[in-house]
């Protein structure tokens, strides 16, 4: 081998550790004084930390692409996902429940609303029956304030039931790649 022929790995400098005594070691690693070899270099083969294809190794906190299966320190990543992507689904599902005790809590005063709108049919209804040849101005009058309230109780009631449709709507339609649109959005 000549002056000039290196072997590949000569770039790649690593600090020594030298002890000088236990008790000067032990100070040094209380202090947070001590060298410490974990210094994380830039890795042109790891993806960058916010990208759709990045994922954090939960063992070692290197970030990997969602492809690998094993992390290169050896933790299985692809069962990592697949419990983030369950709990992700588990809450899901626990939100759609909680938004929907709580529409059906907001529900109740609105349907006893309705019952308002009772004595505006029941009376047109009884003058129609007693008294058939009378089917006058009289008895669409009395029926107007019952569409109206039943109108206005049905525009309500639509727009409390609106966010529970739209929970309702992913819940049905949501995929494994919604999950990791919105792992990375966070």
């Amino acid at each position: 081998m000549s002056d000039t022929d290196f072997p590949a790995g000569v770039h790649v400098l690593r600090p020594r550790k030298v002890s000088v005594s236990k008790k000067l070691d032990g100070f040094l690693e209380k202090a947070g004084l001590a060298n410490s070899n974990n210094n994380k270099q830039n890795d042109t083969t790891r993806p960058r930390a916010g990208s759709l294809n990045a994922f954090t190794c939960a063992d070692c906190g290197q970030i990997e692409y969602l492809t690998r299966e094993y992390c290169r320190c050896g933790h299985y990543l692809r069962g990592q996902l697949e419990d983030e992507y369950l709990a992700w689904e588990q809450g899901i599902h626990a939100l759609h429940t909680e938004l929907s005790d709580e529409v059906e809590l907001k529900l109740k005063p609105l349907r006893k609303f309705y019952l308002l709108a009772i004595p505006f049919m029941l009376v047109p209804a009884m003058n129609v029956l007693f008294w058939s040849n009378n089917f006058a101005l009289i008895t669409l009058l009395w029926w107007l304030p019952a569409v109206l309230i039943a109108g206005a109780g049905l525009f309500a009631e639509d727009h409390l039931i609106r966010p529970l449709k739209e929970s309702a709507r992913f819940v049905d339609s949501y995929t494994f790649e919604t999950f990791i649109e919105q792992r990375s959005s966070f």
